[in-house]
């Protein structure tokens, strides 16, 4: 997989076609979350959800973890042109987590915003797996992504936009899967148990605050 074509354009592509419900999706539980000491963002892009995590939450270090270099690069561009406190604590880190470890261990946020769906079931398995282990006992999880669900009309209206977003990026950036896989197994297995839930764009989008050891 390689978004590094893409990530220019990907900004701009969200805010036409959903304007700004995914933004809304990324960010719906950020009030909620405790002090957090460690934090890994991964697979977040160009920074648009980075910039409200640092204006909202208080942190001791962010891990930034993205494949695209050039996604890595206009996440740091944003962040120059955005005098925010707390930037000399992020680390960017290039990591492709169907290959590499996680940069760290002993992480009690991780964040993975429309990042998990790119993966077909086995790997999803592997990298689900790999970032839990990564984690504190205690940690909290926040995940946002679409899903296909509700009535009738939801799950056809759903599986239409699945299906255009799945053509455009396996052309796009060779993403792994042309099927939408549920995480929410993988993640109760590794501990992560739900604590807060909402849907956005009329069920499109899940926004879930999870949390191990409950």
């Amino acid at each position: 997989m390689n978004f590094n074509r893409v990530a220019p354009w990907f900004e701009r592509l969200e805010k036409i076609v959903f304007r700004e419900q995914m933004q809304f999706c990324r960010t719906a539980f950020l009030s909620d979350l405790p002090e957090i000491k460690k934090a890994a963002l991964i697979g977040e892009g160009n920074g648009t959800f980075l910039i409200q995590f640092l204006q909202q939450c208080t942190f001791e270090e962010i891990h930034y973890i993205d494949s695209s270099e050039t996604m890595l690069e206009l996440a740091q561009k944003r962040l120059r042109k955005n005098v925010l406190p707390g930037i000399e604590r992020i680390e960017f880190h290039s990591c492709d987590l169907t290959h590499d470890a996680m940069p760290a261990q002993n992480y009690d946020l991780i964040v993975t915003n429309f990042f998990l769906d790119v993966f077909n079931e086995a790997t999803l398995n592997e990298v689900v797996s790999k970032i839990s282990s990564a984690c504190t006992d205690e940690a909290h999880w926040l995940y946002a992504d679409f899903q296909v669900t509700g009535n009738r009309f939801r799950r056809w209206r759903a599986i239409a936009w699945v299906k255009i977003m799945y053509l455009f990026f396996k052309f796009a950036a060779d993403i792994q899967t042309m099927r939408l896989s549920d995480p929410s197994t993988l993640l109760d297995r590794n501990g992560f148990q739900v604590i807060c839930s909402n849907e956005f764009d009329n069920g499109l989008m899940r926004a879930e605050l999870r949390q191990r050891g409950l």
